[in-house]
């Protein structure tokens, strides 16, 4: 890093003092302005808090002593006689409930059962009442709600507002409840309200009319006073207009306030005085600045002279090193195609030859078969049969070798997990390929896993066949193989354990390279293809595998599956599954 110049540390000390005048003046300017609003916030909070002062008497008797009050009359009356026609007409006589609450469409007392609330006595100023006697308010699902909320919390409630009536006939009205107790008493719980109800006082009521007829109440007020309509949003809050909402007896009722006069605001103030303050707040800066920068060109230049050569010299030292770098990438991926052709020159060369010893073995058998079939002993011509069918076995096992590999690297390895008994499928493995290698090495197998896996069937028997079949190979015959299963949480752990010719340490990191085999595997038959399955089928269960090895010594294979944990196995075989073309 190029150390700077004294030139540059005057001009940067000059910046630096004309940003701190112009900090200073900015924050100056600030405080001005947050206390000129902050006077006008608190004359404003003032002011509505006055007008709310002056609503709440006028509202809270409108939205709900007057139905409390209407309650009261109900319980006095109706219960007198024991809620017979003659004190409910008593009733309606004594509440004026058409004059007292203009709006209120009809008025009605309803017996409350656990499963039916039935109208009893109904007044209504609607040519068709909706709620006529005998009628079960729990018919109506908002009603309902309504109701059941009364009947639990022993006092009254309102509704959503609904459509009354048809066509031109219909308005929009709250449907309020009252509940009437058998006896007074404290509302307590819910199972204790229920029993002590008798029924309930409902009433139909057009809220918009209600409140335009009080509308004469509110014209002293400093703010005009709207009702919000069902649905309808409210507007967002400002200097002069508050939304609020007030629950009640006969429900929620929303309004908007609009204030008649605007509050008094510094909004000018503090506009004038923000604005002068940054206009001179900028000009002190540009002073201080343009000063520095004036005194300082010269030297600027030549540092950027100077700056431009050094980052020609790093330019062209990177592009060197690059030249460098991708020349060595070449020749590393020139070898290694170079090593792959050679590889797979060597795997042609192999299957042809394999495929060709068991074909002159089938040709041998066959011929012989065909010319001294009635010279032959039957013990001959068994021998004869079973090279044939061994030959067959050969053949098809390295086509499938091959077939599958060709799969997996096409990404085309499907992957059908099922249930597995896995106990079972180990000992039965361990038996045909017991047969398979003619009993080469003994295969040691333990097991104590009862519970029931889940896996594909399929690749798990081509896992465990070739490390079985591959520790046999490789070991001198009669040596033991190990082969054990066991269970860690919900993974499943396969380890295959032999003493045979191990694998050169240079070999082990080129283990799962298609068509490679080991320097010390001599003539013993194989294609390279082998392991780079094993892998394959591993990661298609969403699984790890780790070989240990050491030459002469042996090899041990350990593999991880996720065979009891169902929701890990699921996921693994939506992300491979492809979507139809």
């Amino acid at each position: 890093m190029t150390p700077m110049s004294p030139n540059s540390k005057t001009q940067t000390r000059g910046r630096w003092t004309a940003l701190a005048v112009l900090v200073v003046a900015l924050t100056a300017t600030a405080f001005g302005v947050w206390r000129e609003r902050e006077i006008a916030r608190r004359g404003e909070v003032i002011l509505w808090q006055d007008a709310y002062a002056q609503l709440s008497p006028i509202l809270a008797p409108l939205l709900g002593q007057r139905f409390e009050t209407l309650r009261d009359q109900a319980k006095s009356t109706l219960r007198r006689e024991n809620y017979s026609e003659a004190s409910w007409q008593d009733f309606l006589t004594a509440s004026e409930w058409s004059v007292r609450f203009p709006g209120m469409m009809e008025i009605g007392w309803a017996k409350f059962d656990e499963d039916k609330v039935t109208v009893k006595f109904l007044a209504s100023q609607q040519p068709s009442p909706a709620h006529a006697p005998g009628s079960d308010l729990n018919r109506d699902d908002m009603i309902r709600e309504t109701v059941q909320k009364s009947a639990d919390v022993g006092y009254g409630s309102g509704s959503r507002e609904i459509s009354l009536g048809e066509g031109t006939n219909a308005v929009r009205i709250i449907i309020g409840c009252l509940p009437i107790p058998k006896r007074d008493a404290r509302p307590a719980s819910t199972a204790e309200n229920r029993a002590n109800l008798a029924g309930f006082i409902f009433f139909a009521l057009d809220r918009q009319k209600y409140f335009t007829t009080a509308q004469p109440q509110f014209k002293n007020l400093p703010f005009d006073l709207r009702l919000l309509a069902e649905g309808e949003v409210a507007p967002q809050k400002t200097a002069t207009v508050r939304p609020f909402s007030n629950s009640g007896v006969s429900g929620e009722w929303r309004f908007v306030a609009t204030m008649k006069t605007a509050p008094a605001s510094a909004t000018a103030p503090q506009w004038i005085g923000g604005g002068g303050g940054i206009a001179l707040s900028l000009l002190l800066y540009f002073l201080f600045a343009t000063q520095a920068r004036l005194r300082f060109t010269a030297e600027l230049a030549n540092e950027k002279v100077l700056q431009r050569e050094a980052e020609i010299l790093a330019l062209n030292h990177d592009l060197e090193q690059k030249v460098l770098q991708r020349t060595a990438q070449l020749n590393v991926a020139l070898a290694e195609e170079k090593e792959l052709n050679r590889l797979k020159g060597n795997f042609i060369s192999m299957v042809t030859h394999e495929i060709r010893t068991p074909l002159a073995l089938i040709l041998g058998s066959s011929e012989i078969l065909s010319r001294y079939l009635d010279r032959l002993t039957p013990e001959k011509r068994t021998e004869h049969l079973k090279t044939i069918d061994s030959s067959v076995h050969r053949m098809s096992g390295l086509l499938e070798d091959v077939l599958l590999f060709s799969k997996a690297e096409a990404g085309r390895m499907e992957f059908n997990p099922a249930e597995l008994d896995l106990k079972k499928f180990c000992a039965q493995l361990v038996d045909e390929l017991l047969s398979a290698t003619n009993r080469r090495c003994p295969v040691e197998l333990s097991c104590d896993i009862s519970e029931v896996a889940r896996a594909d069937e399929k690749l798990l028997r081509h896992v465990l066949s070739n490390l079985i079949t591959n520790a046999a190979k490789y070991s001198p015959p009669g040596t033991p193989v190990r082969f054990s299963v066991s269970r860690d949480g919900g993974d499943a752990i396969f380890i295959v354990q032999d003493r045979g010719l191990g694998i050169p340490e240079d070999d082990r990191k080129r283990l799962f390279t298609p068509f490679f085999r080991g320097k010390n595997v001599a003539t013993i038959q194989g294609t390279g293809l082998g392991l780079v399955i094993v892998k394959h089928c591993v990661e298609r269960h969403g699984g790890m595998i780790q070989i240990e090895s050491a030459e002469n010594l042996g090899t041990t294979v350990s593999v991880r599956l996720p065979l009891f944990s169902p929701a890990h196995t699921e996921f693994v075989r939506r992300i491979l599954e492809k979507p139809e073309a």
